[in-house]
């Protein structure tokens, strides 16, 4: 999948996931569904998407995933501000190990990119 393909999945899932439940409700569609699986698989590789679901477990199931992944969003942020900071107190290997941790925590294949990305741009000052 190619970044191009990715962020717009990105940009339909929050997109999507602004709706109300209700409104979503009235959205689980056959595409719908087919696209947020398509989604599960692409962002959470080491999760099973939810099938079989009725609109309604589709729809709490659509803002619970997105609440899931604004809090690992904000634990990213967290860290990478934390990171930065032992960084600057010449703690670099610190850093290093903080971010790596994240990345191994989080379900998020986007964000746990970030934090081993960011692992490698720290180097001994």
């Amino acid at each position: 999948m190619t970044e191009s393909e990715l962020s717009q999945q990105v940009e339909w899932f929050h997109e999507f996931a602004k709706q109300s439940v209700e409104q979503l409700v009235l959205q689980a569609t056959e595409e719908n569904r087919r696209l947020f699986v398509q989604y599960v698989c692409t962002c959470l590789p080491n999760h099973s998407p939810p099938e079989g679901q009725s609109s309604e477990e589709f729809a709490r199931t659509v803002v619970e995933l997105r609440e899931n992944e604004r809090q690992w969003n904000q634990a990213l942020m967290s860290v990478l501000i934390k990171a930065d900071d032992l960084y600057k107190a010449q703690e670099w290997q610190s850093a290093v190990t903080k971010l790596k941790s994240f990345a191994q925590s989080c379900p998020w294949k986007r964000f746990e990119e970030i934090a081993i990305d960011q692992a490698c741009n720290y180097k001994p000052q």
